[in-house]
Order: structure tokens, then C-alpha cells, then sequence
């Protein structure tokens, strides 16, 4: 996965990062009094990544920073171990090391967002099961910081750990996307919460010996019915933003952790999931024009949704054909293409690479605009982009793009509809009023390439399809897309 952000013909320095593995390796063997500074670069290694994570041209970087960090603090704590337990984690770390290496060699960035959701539910699955059998070694009652963190790490972990396996189950499609709607689900979600507060407070209070270990179990199984309602309640279309709250969580959860098992590299690297999930989020959920508590419990305060602004009469849109397309592109100066999870879901993203570098070459100037909330987790259709050989020069976000559409001689909207849909801006009350969207109808032209004129996750018809400057390239996106390949090369070579 990391290769997908390296540029062609770069020179990759990957087997340098071997160096500083080597070094934690020797000085965890042979200086066992260094442990806590080997732990220290770890958390700063960690930290590091996560800047490098916030550009393109860095992230590659930021993956192996993080990577090594990970695997200081790994080396430290195997090497602080008693020879019993060393060997039972050896084994356990070569049976996780060789699954993840199996599901990172094998999975897509189409699947990226399922696979998210899955880590994060073996995150919470530790947290939680880590909390209570920790206190089960040492069951005493107190309001201490052990088991403040032991109760916190369960809860949270148990919610995290079934919210994640509930959202891997409608990304994945095992599920309907469609939200849960049990009859009475706040006051649901209220009385579970109000209930947490009190099994926590009589835990804190008088949990001791087999006792306190029965109410953290019964607190895990609270949680994790929480988990799969909370999560089983959010539509479809902020999957999105649930992916960034489950990654919060699961921060929570390592923080929780960290301090029950005295370890400042897992408070340090769930700090900063917990916080960069938090600020992700609030992106998100800016983008999407939704309140995180709707989002959070299901539309709490949904107003009735308006469907379109024209039910009342037939609407007629214009079709048009490759061949025009492709003298469009030939003939273009300025082009922006929007892409949209229906480019991935048609695994279009290649054709369109090769359709980009062939406008390039000609000296148009093509770039490609991107939604925040495009696809089904944040940054995937950069990834997809990225495996399509695309440079992260090219790609432009939402705010980049829309201040010079007007000077945009074509736009081409590939397998996208809501991030596009002017009814945001037109249509007041419908399920998407007030969302940022890249305003593609300000361009001399829109091209729709998509398989019918269905509308998007939202439900909701887009006025843009009707417009006068819009035209429909209906039909397969994968199908279309490796056809315009070719027909924009055929129009290229006349000129």
C-alpha cells in the first residue's frame, strides 16, 4: 500500500528503515536500562508519522515512521519480559504478523473502509478484554486510576468493538445500509447511557473480587449491544463519519490501556488516534452539513426529508456519446475531473489515469477535484487515484477547486452524485441542504458519467443532470471509461 505514494522513477529508500530497527533491536538486547528512552524515541517516531500523514508527498514517510516507532515500543516490551511469557508472545506475534501481512498483500483500496473497520474492532476487542483481565489479576475496589482506566477501557473498548464489526458489515455489504429504526431509540440509547453511568459508579465504588469482575463483564455486554445499535442506526451516506468517531474511539480505548498497563507509548499513540478521529471528524462532519450527535444517534432530530425540487413534473435531460466527449477533452484547455465511489466500486480509476496523462501530454490542463467525504472513507479516492499512477499534484480538494470553476472549459463527473448536487444550495430542507459541494455547474460544461440517472446515497434527484450545460454519458463508468482512452487518443493524434 505504501508503494501507491511513490512516484515513478523515484528512488526508494524503503531498506533504510531497516537502520534504526536494527539500533532498537541492539540497544533493547544489550542495555536494558535504556528501555525508557527506546520508549520515548518510540512515542516521538509516532508522533513524527502522524504529521507526515497530513500531506500526500509525505505519507509514505509517515507509514514507516510509524512503523518503526511501533516496533521500538514492541522490541522494548518483548525484551522486559519474563522468559514464559516471551515465548507465548512470540508465537502470538508471528500468528497477528503473518495475518496482517496477508490481509495487507490482499487487500484493495476499493476495500479499504471495511478493512478500517475491522482493525478498529480487534483494537476494541483488546482494550476491552485487556481491561477486565487485568483487573481480574488484581480485583480491588477503589476509585483508583487502574480502575477508572479498566472500567474505561472496557466500555469504550466493548462499543468500538461491536460498532466496528456492525459498520465492516455495511461497508463489506454482509448488511443493509439502511439506518436502524427500533421504535422509542433515544430513549434506548439514553437509558443504556444512564445505566453505564450507574454500573460505573457501584464498580468504582464496591467492585471487589469476583464481584467487580461480574460488572465489568456485565458493562462489556452493555457496551457492546450499545456498539451494534449506535452503529447499527447510522445510515449509508455517514458511513463516512462513523469510520472517523470508531477511529476516535479506538484511540480512547489505547489511552484507557495505557495507563492500566503503565505503558506512555500506547497513551501517546492513543492520544493522538483519539484526537486526529476527533479533528477528522468535525472535518467530516463540516463537509457533510451534519451535527455529529445525528450522526452519532441516528438522525436524532431529522426534519422530514423534501426528495426534489420538481416531483411535480417530468424533467429532460440531454445524452450524449463518447465521440463528443472525446473532442470535448481534445479540444479543452482547463478540464477537472470529479470522482466519485462509483468510479471505484466500476474500478474506473486506471482508465481515468491514462485518459489524464493523455490530456497532460497535450498541455491541457486536467485536474482532478476531490470531496472530502467522496467515497466511503476519508482520503480513499486519493488512494484509489494514487494506485492509478495519478500524481498528488494533480488532485485538488473541494476548496481549491471551486473558486476558479467558472474557468473550467469541461468537467467530467465520474461515478459521483451527491458531493455534486446543487440541490444543497437550491433546494432548502432536502437531506443534503447546506453541505459544500463542488460546484460543478459553474463550469462551461458538465459531463455525467455514471449508469443511470438514479440519484446517490442521499436518495435525492440532482438539478445539475437537467441544466443546460450538463450532458449524461450513461453506462458502465469501467466500460466508458477505457473507451474514452481510446477515443481521446484517436483525437489527440489528429491534431
Amino acid at each position: 500500500m505504501l508503494n501507491l505514494f511513490k512516484k515513478k522513477g523515484s528512488e526508494d529508500w524503503s531498506s533504510m528503515m531497516l537502520v534504526p530497527g536494527l539500533i532498537f533491536i541492539v540497544v533493547s538486547l544489550t542495555h536494558k536500562e535504556l528501555l525508557g528512552p527506546v520508549n520515548t524515541v518510540s512515542s516521538v517516531l509516532c508522533v513524527a508519522a502522524i504529521g507526515a500523514l497530513a500531506s500526500q508527498s509525505t505519507a509514505n514517510a509517515g507509514c514507516k515512521l510509524g512503523m518503526v516507532g511501533v516496533f521500538g515500543a514492541l522490541m522494548a516490551t518483548l525484551v522486559d519480559m519474563d522468559a514464559h511469557l516471551l515465548y507465548i508472545s512470540l508465537a502470538l506475534l508471528t500468528v497477528g504478523g503473518s495475518l496482517g501481512l496477508y490481509v495487507g498483500m490482499s487487500v484493495t483500496p476499493l476495500q479499504l473502509p471495511q478493512t478500517v473497520a475491522a482493525f478498529h474492532s480487534l483494537v476494541g476487542f483488546a482494550a476491552m478484554s485487556t481491561s477486565i483481565g487485568s483487573f481480574a489479576s488484581n480485583p480491588e475496589a477503589g476509585a483508583s486510576m487502574e480502575n477508572i482506566s479498566a472500567v474505561l477501557g472496557d466500555f469504550i473498548g466493548a462499543v468500538t468493538f461491536t460498532g466496528s464489526i456492525i459498520a465492516f458489515g455495511k461497508l463489506n455489504g454482509n448488511l443493509s445500509s439502511k439506518p436502524l429504526t427500533l421504535p422509542g431509540k433515544n430513549f434506548l440509547n439514553l437509558a443504556a447511557l444512564l445505566t453505564q453511568v450507574g454500573l460505573t459508579t457501584v464498580f468504582l465504588q464496591s467492585g471487589e473480587g469476583l464481584y467487580g469482575v461480574v460488572l465489568l463483564f456485565v458493562i462489556a455486554l452493555l457496551a457492546c449491544a450499545m456498539g451494534v445499535h449506535l452503529v447499527g442506526s447510522v445510515g449509508g451516506g455517514d458511513m463516512p463519519v462513523c469510520i472517523t468517531v470508531l477511529n476516535s474511539y479506538s484511540g480512547w480505548a489505547l489511552v484507557a490501556e495505557g495507563f492500566l498497563l503503565g505503558s506512555p507509548v500506547l497513551t501517546v499513540v492513543g492520544s493522538l488516534i483519539g484526537f486526529s478521529g476527533a479533528i477528522l471528524t468535525k472535518i467530516m462532519c463540516d463537509a457533510m452539513n451534519r451535527d455529529i450527535f445525528n450522526v452519532l444517534f441516528g438522525g436524532i432530530n431529522n426534519a422530514p426529508v423534501v426528495k426534489s425540487a420538481g416531483d411535480e413534473a417530468p424533467k429532460e435531460h440531454t445524452e450524449t456519446s463518447i465521440d463528443n466527449v472525446a473532442d470535448l477533452l481534445a479540444s479543452a484547455k482547463e478540464v477537472l475531473v470529479v470522482p466519485g465511489y462509483g468510479m471505484a466500486m466500476a474500478r474506473a480509476q486506471t482508465a481515468m489515469g491514462e485518459v489524464a496523462n493523455l490530456l497532460r501530454a497535450n498541455d491541457i490542463n486536467l485536474k482532478f477535484g476531490v470531496h472530502p467525504v467522496a467515497g466511503r472513507m476519508p482520503g480513499q479516492m486519493n488512494v484509489l487515484l494514487a494506485e492509478a499512477g495519478v500524481p498528488h499534484e494533480w488532485v485538488l480538494e473541494m476548496d481549491e477547486v471551486n473558486p476558479t470553476m467558472e474557468s473550467v472549459d469541461v468537467v467530467l463527473v465520474v461515478g459521483a452524485n451527491d458531493v455534486v448536487n446543487s440541490a444543497a444550495q437550491e433546494l432548502e430542507g432536502c437531506a443534503i441542504w447546506g453541505m459544500p459541494v463542488i460546484e460543478v455547474w459553474r463550469a462551461k460544461k458538465v459531463i455525467f458519467c455514471k449508469r443511470s440517472m438514479a440519484g446517490g446515497y442521499a436518495d435525492l434527484d440532482n438539478p445539475v443532470f437537467y441544466k443546460g450545460n450538463t450532458d449524461m454519458l450513461l453506462g458502465d463508468a469501467k466500460k466508458t471509461a477505457d473507451q474514452l482512452v481510446s477515443k481521446v487518443r484517436e483525437r489527440l493524434e489528429r491534431v
